[in-house]
């Protein structure tokens, strides 16, 4: 069985880790903070662009009042609104250097793996966690060609795992029918199982039952 999805989430840019914000085997949400990098550089020059675009949404309003009672040419008045929209994109980039430097989980899924501590260095790009999505399980498996009319995308199966107690058993979906064989002969069939109470783990062997074909 494999995770239905699993990604590495990396830093997006160079810097020092000033929090971790989660453990290992916590379940996170999509959006939810992971870690801070140091950002003070960042969050500075956020602050003077915001106090910049605020001045100059003061002189653009100043500018408009004036064209309309014609004191002013338009020239001047299309000046300060390009000012003022430059201002903005540079405040806007502050900002998104600043998001930067909070790592967020890119989905819900559990933290398998952590691999820095608070006071690290980290490089732009460098794996700072592994998160699995384990809602649903994949079961990958090798299919003889003469069954695989019965094993469309989209048909329900029956699939079953082992357990200490006895076998349980589900019901999954077949997700996908490679359309390419293997060099032994074989067809590769994906299969997902709806895993909402984290019954089925990754990696465990299951057994995918071929219904008959129709």
């Amino acid at each position: 069985m494999l995770p239905f999805r699993q990604v590495e989430v990396s830093a997006p840019v160079s810097s020092r880790i000033t929090e971790m914000r989660v453990t290992e085997g916590e379940a996170v949400k999509a959006g939810q903070p992971l870690a801070q990098l140091y950002g003070k550089l960042e969050e500075l020059e956020m602050q003077r662009a915001k106090a910049l675009l605020e001045r100059r949404e003061f002189e653009a309003k100043g500018a408009k009042r004036l064209y309309d009672s014609k004191i002013i040419p338009e020239a001047r008045a299309l000046e300060s609104r390009i000012d003022l929209e430059l201002a903005r994109l540079q405040y806007e980039t502050a900002a998104e250097q600043v998001r930067l430097h909070t790592i967020v989980a890119p989905m819900d899924g559990v933290v398998v793996a952590r691999y820095h501590e608070a006071g690290e260095a980290v490089s732009g790009a460098q794996p700072m966690f592994r998160l699995m999505d384990l809602s649903r399980v994949m079961i990958q498996c090798a299919v003889s060609p003469g069954f695989l009319a019965a094993l469309t995308p989209g048909r329900k199966v029956r699939v079953l795992f082992p357990d200490p107690g006895g076998t349980m058993s589900a019901e999954g979906e077949v997700a996908l029918v490679d359309p390419c064989a293997d060099a032994a002969g074989k067809v590769r069939v994906k299969v997902v199982v709806a895993n909402p109470e984290g019954r089925f783990r990754a990696g465990l062997r299951a057994q995918v039952m071929v219904p008959e074909a129709p």
